[in-house]
């Protein structure tokens, strides 16, 4: 599916929505319109009905007055009128059989009667027709007056129109036809038929030939017909707002998810990279070990020995560092905690720093707090990293002579201003003597890809990747690194590592290690590995054993019992986890601890939260780091 036809769904689905949207609204719109229709619809009959009811118990009245008496007096039939119609504008008065004018409810009309107009219908009914008025004869048994009639005003007969706004009445009989102003209004209008509604109402009165029908025309006002039109299109405005906006963040969404593959393609390419580069730099740390180690070598011999262990550990130091700037980006970086020795860790970095040479005129001075907890639970792998990376810059850098380096533990809030926890810090100051760094050098804390221009190093050539991985890694792991530099004094760096311990176990003195008892089985199928891997564990006098496949590696276990069992991840026939699984199968040594030596990090490894008793490390193979570990589990 390509992103054109995406583009292409997304605005017809956005159409098809808003159209839906309109049609609803549309649709309920009009059907408040025909709602308020049939209102006044309802609201007339409801006054038709009451008229109705007024009109017959008017006219039975009448027609009880007349039987109620054998002969009715004029005086009488007024008083009775008179009462009967109260304030009604109704008209009531009789005819003679020669059709003269008999009695009236009020003598104030009968000049009207002189365009009263009779006739006889098919079946011999006297019919009568009165402008403005609706006529309802009534045969009444009065000799000398046989005909009452009933005028009932066209006003009444259209109720109170001024009530009902917006409406046309219209009142047609066979005798006549009635509307109000507003029909006329109404016709010269050009409101659509749609907006236009009609109702007829058929009304009648069979036992007094009183039929006519009753029509009722509305139609949407302009003040609601603009107001409808306003919301609709503030609907439409508002769903073309939520399409655009929705489109801009599928779009974002869409560069966002391609950024984040190129992200993660970037480090799996680096991490492979770093990956197949991890093996000869191992190889060249070892091998370089063993020159350095070896009798009768020559001063000369031992400097250039001593210049390729540190190029080794730089090139390692700078590989490590783009794998780490990479995950950064991403922000992949976690903690992979596990128990280590907190002075023999600390003891382990002096040592490497010893063994490596300090640069020419160069002093390290190592301070350890006596409150630093005998084991904690680190990121080993991370915090020898971090250290080693900001040594190496104030060895490297600094133009004064003197670099210390002071650890200790420490207790405070967390970084992230939006926690009120508290959590135990490993404290790392180090500080150099001098002449500081420049403003432009401060910048690596956030752009990695700073030159230092005023540095007076010129030969020193750097990205500052080192400085600004370290940065990231602590803030996305919880820490903190903190700068100060002053010119001429020199340069304090304090690094707060995350941690975790139990208070109630002190750090005891350091005393030497003798591991001449402890037997290490090491099983890797790259025979470079294998001869380095033991090559450094003999140096600290460990009992080695190699396995260059499974199969050997079951046999030598079960033969020698081993204390420690160092697995390289990637076998020909199975993966170290495989292998450790069939190890705790059948060994009859349950204090066994084991290492897992991959080239990738912990959480890069499938399956490998689910072994909380297996020690991860990371190619090159690190010989500190592995005796920070060592026996952490106990």
């Amino acid at each position: 599916m390509n992103y054109k036809f995406n583009l292409r769904s997304y605005v017809c689905i956005c159409l098809l929505v808003t159209t839906f949207i309109v049609a609803v609204f549309t649709s309920h719109g009009l059907n408040k319109f025909k709602y308020n229709h049939d209102k006044k619809v309802s609201m007339l009959m409801a006054f038709n009905q009451e008229n109705y009811l007024q009109h017959k118990l008017i006219m039975n009245a009448m027609q009880s007055f007349f039987k109620s008496s054998k002969n009715v007096k004029r005086a009488e039939f007024e008083i009775f009128t008179r009462e009967l119609l109260d304030e009604r504008v109704a008209l009531l008065f009789t005819l003679t059989p020669e059709l003269a004018l008999g009695y009236i409810s009020d003598r104030a009309f009968i000049p009207q009667l002189d365009t009263l107009v009779t006739s006889l219908d098919n079946d011999g009914r006297l019919n009568g027709l009165l402008p403005h008025y609706r006529l309802i004869v009534l045969d009444i048994d009065e000799p000398n007056m046989p005909y009452l009639f009933y005028a009932i005003p066209l006003e009444s007969l259209l109720f109170n129109i001024d009530k009902l706004k917006n409406t046309c009445l219209q009142y047609s009989s066979l005798q006549l036809f009635v509307e109000n102003d507003y029909c006329t209004m109404q016709s010269i209008n050009m409101m659509p038929d749609f907006l236009r509604y009609r109702t007829d109402l058929d009304i009648s009165i069979p036992e007094y030939n009183f039929y006519y029908t009753l029509g009722i025309e509305s139609q949407v006002s302009p003040t609601r017909l603009i107001e409808f039109i306003c919301i609709l299109l503030a609907i439409l405005f508002i769903c073309t707002l939520i399409s655009v906006l929705l489109y801009f963040k599928l779009v974002n969404k869409h560069l966002f998810n391609r950024i984040e593959r190129e992200n993660k393609f970037n480090v799996a390419m680096v991490s492979s990279i770093n990956h197949e580069i991890r093996t000869p730099i191992n190889a060249l740390l070892g091998y370089s070990q063993m020159l350095r180690d070896m009798p009768k070598i020559s001063d000369e011999h031992s400097v250039i020995i001593d210049k390729m262990l540190w190029s080794a550990n730089l090139l390692y130091s700078v590989a490590e560092n783009t794998l780490n700037y990479s995950k950064s980006t991403t922000s992949t970086l976690v903690l992979n905690n596990a128990p280590i020795n907190t002075l023999q860790c600390i003891g382990n970095i002096q040592d490497y720093y010893n063994k490596l040479s300090i640069p020419a005129g160069k002093t390290l001075d190592f301070r350890v707090s006596d409150k630093l907890p005998a084991v904690i639970s680190v990121d080993s792998s991370k915090l020898f990293q971090v250290i080693t990376n900001m040594l190496n810059n104030a060895l490297k850098y600094s133009t004064g002579k003197a670099v210390s380096c002071h650890v200790d533990i420490c207790q405070r809030p967390a970084f992230n201003e939006e926690s009120n926890i508290r959590g135990y810090y490993l404290r790392i100051l180090i500080q150099d003597s001098g002449l500081g760094m420049s403003k432009s050098t401060k910048e690596l804390l956030i752009n990695p890809f700073t030159m230092d221009a005023e540095s007076k190093l010129k030969q020193v050539s750097s990205i500052g990747l080192g400085l600004y991985t370290c940065n990231q890694l602590l803030t996305q792991i919880g820490g903190k690194l903190r700068l100060h530099s002053v010119k001429n004094e020199g340069t304090k760096i304090m690094l707060h590592f995350p941690c975790q311990f139990d208070p109630s176990r002190l750090s005891p003195q350091l005393n030497p290690v003798n591991y001449g008892d402890m037997g290490i089985l090491i099983v890797d199928d790259n025979s470079f590995n294998l001869e380095v891997c033991s090559a450094m564990l003999a140096e600290k006098r460990f009992n080695t054993i190699c396995a260059n496949n499974s199969k050997v590696a079951l046999i030598q276990l079960v033969n020698t019992e081993p204390d420690v069992v160092i697995v390289d991840y990637q076998l020909d026939e199975m993966n170290g986890l495989e292998l450790i699984a069939k190890m705790k199968c059948i060994q009859a040594n349950t204090q066994t601890q084991y290492f897992i030596l991959s080239a990738n990090d912990k959480n890069e490894i499938a399956g490998s939260e689910c072994h909380s008793d297996i020690v991860f490390m990371q190619k090159p193979f690190n010989i500190a780091i592995f005796l920070s570990c060592l026996g952490s589990g106990t």
